[in-house]
């Protein structure tokens, strides 16, 4: 037979403590305080047995590990673990997102973690005095307990404050015992100054939460404060249970119930009374988060060290294009009027007919005559007017004798002719490259009075030109695939399901929109590459790079400030530590180069020369790029992790350009 349990041994004061997590414990708790007892290990499973947990006070105990389930406490905020014998914290600490107050003073830490860098977001209280760290983690932690006292109290919540100020806390185990009076007085207090903030929440409106999750549940040893102070603690969490949907204000902005616990050794409150300001506490963190990110076990990149990829968004004029084929193919086909289709039919030929005069007076009154009068070079022609012949060609001898055909036929149906055709659509693809750059060659050779004199001599003898320029007229050819998307679009809408020419104008608008998306990539990417080459000619020493490339697009360029280059160093047997490499140059402001796939750090000369630096290959994260609490812009390489320093809000957007610099 069995022994029954022995019950939890009773300290000096005869309290008795706990040897382990009672199993009967609620799950649904949102406070749960264990501090002061004899457990040497919590249950495996806790993150799943406590999965509503906002606060969590396990200090004075015999803690030598926490369990690595702690992770799972997604809703944790506050988690006191002073007073223990922890030689490390786990890795899935940095898992808790919501984490905001941690309290490990007095335990055996050597290191702080580097995932505790995971919580810069989150993470503003951090207590780790007393600990023997190591020579590189107590300079570390130096700035966390070196502040003076109200400096380190001024990353503390309000109810933090209340709850030091309100117990008097010093965070010394040999403090005088406090007498009844004492106690009924604090406890009294504490218990006005909550009704007080949960009065002042329910006027604010805050969102309360559930009946079930209001619990608390306190078990902590012989360093609690007496019955009668748990008593009115006790009662105040009633009161807040039975104060309907708008009760959270004495958990604080965030749910959570202060401790009523509050003069025990160095636990919740002796973590707050430790704690640094916020501005130490990230600062600290930005550094264990530099050491987390520059371990390559931690990288993002593939096996074969290539960028993750990212899906590329389509382009508005794909989408907008196939979503109005399929409202036309779907929704409007049943109500198609024959009076609205001739219309469409007829708009289609007279602009048709339009457009190729204005191309054969481009060509007839401008560009040939300017030839055979060498007013501008070939290659200032071929620049300027860029294929026009050849599609002119195309329209007037093809096209226009086509549509014109089809439309005369009892049926009039044009889809077989812009399906038959749309190959020779891809013409428009060099056009649409040229036209930017035949543009400004046409506004640079406009300064030449031969040039200006012969194209308004040109104007005046063509009366059909009008009043628009040449450079007006070298836009129509742009314009005309869209124009034709638009016809199509409407042609479609008008043509009832049984007429024969239905299915084919389906077709031939589809096809039109992929020619259309086509031209675009391509025109797209012929920018890019007049734009490398012409970064390439520009940066001395790129040379060797080199930056034209099929897969590399620019993204945007700026000057920063080059703050720090952190690089990891092996220290001892324990692995990497982190080490901010103060290289030369840094302090000086830069030129910065970003690329889908890379960043150029490049020097700027007295006579404005940008010269090549350094180049960071950004791939080990698929988002390596951060704002930190200072503003600072930090980016992270596979060998290093810079900071940038600028202006805040160029700040943030360098941050999203980053980050999304793989997206189309």
């Amino acid at each position: 037979m069995d022994k029954p349990a022995a019950p939890p041994r009773p300290d000096a004061s005869g309290v008795p403590l706990l040897p382990t997590v009672p199993n009967d414990i609620p799950g649904n708790l949102c406070v749960l305080n264990l501090s002061f007892n004899a457990l040497a290990r919590l249950p495996a499973d806790l993150g799943d047995s406590f999965a509503t947990l906002c606060s969590l006070d396990i200090s004075g105990n015999q803690l030598t590990s926490l369990p690595e389930d702690i992770g799972r406490l997604q809703s944790l905020r506050e988690l006191y673990a002073n007073r223990n014998a922890l030689a490390s914290l786990p890795n899935s600490i940095g898992s808790l997102h919501k984490l905001e107050v941690l309290g490990v003073s007095d335990n055996r830490l050597a290191r702080l973690p580097p995932c505790l860098g995971l919580l810069t977001e989150s993470l503003r209280v951090l207590a780790v005095d007393g600990n023997p760290f190591d020579g590189v983690h107590q300079a570390l932690v130096g700035p966390l307990v070196a502040a003076p006292l109200e400096d380190r109290l001024r990353g503390i919540r309000p109810r933090e404050r209340m709850r030091k100020a309100l117990t008097g806390m010093s965070g010394k185990t040999d403090r005088p015992k406090p007498s009844d009076g004492t106690r009924r007085r604090d406890a009294k207090e504490y218990r006005l100054a909550a009704i007080k903030n949960l009065l002042a929440a329910s006027i604010a409106g805050r969102r309360g939460r559930s009946e079930s999750a209001l619990q608390t549940v306190h078990m902590a040893g012989s360093s609690s404060t007496s019955s009668t102070s748990d008593n009115a603690a006790a009662e105040v969490a009633t009161t807040l249970v039975e104060a309907g949907p708008n009760s959270a204000g004495a958990f604080g902005r965030d749910g959570m119930c202060p401790s009523p616990h509050g003069t025990h050794g160095t636990s919740a409150n002796a973590a707050s009374a430790a704690a640094p300001d916020e501005a130490s506490v990230k600062c600290v963190l930005w550094q264990l988060r530099d050491e987390w990110d520059l371990d390559p076990a931690n990288g993002e990149s593939g096996r074969n060290g290539h960028t993750p990829s990212r899906p590329r968004r389509r382009t508005a004029a794909c989408a907008s294009g196939a979503s109005a084929i399929g409202r036309a193919y779907h929704e409007k086909a049943s109500t198609a009027s024959s009076g609205q289709r001739m219309k469409i039919l007829s708009e289609l030929l007279v602009t048709e007919v339009t457009y190729v005069d204005t191309l054969k007076n481009v060509v007839g009154v401008f560009l040939n005559p300017m030839r055979e009068a060498k007013v501008l070079s070939e290659s200032e022609l071929r620049e300027i007017f860029s294929n026009i012949e050849v599609i002119l060609a195309f329209h007037n001898d093809h096209f226009l004798p086509a549509i014109t055909h089809a439309i005369s036929q009892p049926t009039m149906a044009v889809g077989s002719v812009f399906l038959s055709h749309s190959a020779h659509f891809r013409l428009y693809s060099t056009y649409a490259n040229n036209h930017g750059a035949g543009t400004r060659s046409l506004s640079a050779v406009m300064s030449r009075r031969a040039v200006s004199s012969f194209i308004q001599r040109a104007r005046r003898d063509v009366t059909q030109l009008g009043q628009v320029s040449l450079d007006g007229h070298l836009l129509t050819p742009v314009q005309r695939l869209p124009r034709y998307r638009m016809l199509l679009t409407d042609l479609l809408s008008n043509t009832l399901p049984a007429h024969p020419d239905h299915e084919l104008l389906f077709s031939a608008a589809k096809e039109l929109d992929k020619v259309i998306h086509e031209v675009n990539e391509k025109k797209r990417a012929f920018e890019q590459h007049s734009l490398l080459r012409r970064l390439q000619e520009r940066i001395v020493g790129s040379a060797a790079i080199p930056l034209v490339a099929p897969h590399r697009a620019f993204r945007c360029a700026a000057n920063f400030r080059l703050q720090a280059c952190i690089e990891s160093t092996a220290s001892g047997p324990g692995g990497g530590s982190i080490a901010a490499s103060r290289h030369a140059g840094t302090g000086y402001v830069y030129r910065y180069f970003l690329f889908s796939d890379m960043l150029l750090q490049c020097s700027i000369a007295a006579n404005k020369e940008l010269r090549l630096c350094r180049t960071y290959g950004l791939h080990a994260r698929a988002a390596p790029a951060d704002v930190t609490h200072a503003n600072e812009l930090r980016i992270v390489d596979t060998g290093c992790i810079i900071y940038l320093k600028g202006d805040a809000d160029e700040a943030q957007r360098w941050a999203r350009e980053i980050n999304n610099r793989l997206e189309g």
